[in-house]
């Protein structure tokens, strides 16, 4: 799969001119939904017609508009790829050495290489990423490129948090507090913290996850402002009102196609990026990450 997705490389030096000639600067977003049609890029279009997040073979993807930049390299503070390791590392975080492992999923081979394949349902297969990775972060963005094979609701993309019990690796009763990206089919972000009953932050793209083809989802929580936001190939779905606190999420069980929950399924399809980045990427930087594909270099 990766060679697929690489033939979005030869803008990734373009994206980095762009970063040393005009720099990233914020954009404003309106905490509204976005129902009824895509959200606006602030400053130009929408991104129309795109129809994956890793060029394989369909359409052009979300580009960014004229003037606008990749995301700030030294934002990112975790990269998630999925190669086979000399060293037999199994799930490399290449900015900072805070490596996973693949529980039960297997990397892809031949046009799938590059990639994590989970066999969802009850395998209980997911990939496992290091304790406490929300931890001194208040602003934040969360980016993975997956490819959905459709199936039951509230298949997780990631999932951060706890159970009842705090324990790592724990999965008993009810989560005590978590930080999620579901489709169910819909893609929904979930924040809730402790207590279990206290109120959740939820926003809800407007279309169904896509089935079958590469899709680019992002997660940016910008508590200064208080707002959560949704994007789905470079375009914002859906933002809302975020008035808690990542530090309230005590995150035992950081887990990539795993839900907190013990009765959701796995999530069933192919993982070939993650990353969080410690600030909030602008409307138009995520846009350019969308663009840039899973395999730019983003140093």
């Amino acid at each position: 799969m990766r060679g697929t997705l690489s033939v979005r490389m030869p803008r990734t030096l373009s994206l980095w001119l762009a970063v040393m000639l005009l720099g990233c600067a914020p954009q404003s977003v309106d905490a509204v939904s976005c129902e009824n049609a895509p959200c606006a890029r602030a400053g130009g279009t929408n991104a129309a017609g795109a129809t994956n997040a890793g060029g394989a073979g369909n359409g052009s993807g979300g580009g960014a508009d004229a003037g606008t930049a990749g995301a700030s390299t030294s934002a990112l503070i975790h990269r998630y790829s999925f190669d086979p390791s000399p060293d037999g590392i199994e799930v490399i975080d290449s900015v900072r050495g805070m490596n996973g492992a693949l529980v039960g999923a297997v990397y892809g081979s031949a046009e799938a290489a590059g990639t994590a394949l989970l066999a969802g349902k009850t395998s209980n297969q997911y990939i496992d990423l290091p304790n406490h990775l929300l931890d001194g972060l208040r602003d934040a963005t969360f980016e993975a490129w997956v490819n959905w094979a459709g199936g039951d609701d509230w298949q997780r993309i990631f999932d951060f948090g706890e159970d009842e019990t705090g324990g790592d690796g724990n999965r008993n009763g009810l989560p005590r507090s978590y930080l999620f990206l579901a489709c169910m089919p819909n893609p929904r972000f979930a924040f809730q913290p402790p207590p279990a009953r206290s109120r959740e932050t939820v926003a809800t793209g407007a279309t169904p996850c896509a089935a079958g083809t590469w899709s680019h989802f992002a997660v940016v929580i910008d508590q200064t402002r208080q707002l959560a936001s949704l994007f789905v190939n470079g375009v914002e779905s859906e933002s809302t009102r975020f008035v808690g606190s990542l530090a309230d999420v005590y995150d035992v069980n950081n887990w990539l196609g795993r839900s907190e929950y013990l009765a959701d399924p796995g999530f069933e399809g192919s993982f070939s990026e993650f990353r969080i980045y410690d600030r909030a990427l602008s409307v138009a930087e995520v846009a350019a990450s969308f663009d840039a594909g899973p395999d730019a270099s983003v140093w």
